[in-house]
């Protein structure tokens, strides 16, 4: 979860910079690379999430999981 974590932060740091940007380019390829950060840290999660023994965390990881699975798809 520490990695998913990383790769969260590092997409909210370019959500902020995409927010900034005045290039339409830039805007696209920041837009671009935020949703396939969240989806590899989506990854990550569900990796962790199956093989998470506890039942409690096991459904955290999920809930998690499927959040960032929806904003990869673009549901938020």
């Amino acid at each position: 979860m520490e990695q998913a974590a990383t790769i969260i932060a590092v997409s909210e740091r370019l959500r902020r910079k995409c927010r900034k940007a005045r290039d339409r380019e830039t805007i696209a390829d920041l837009r671009l690379a935020t949703r396939y950060l969240r989806a590899l840290a989506a990854s990550g999660i569900a990796e962790e999430a199956d093989a998470e023994t506890d039942s409690r965390r096991k459904a955290q990881l999920e809930r998690k999981f499927l959040q960032l699975y929806c904003e990869f798809i673009g549901l938020n």
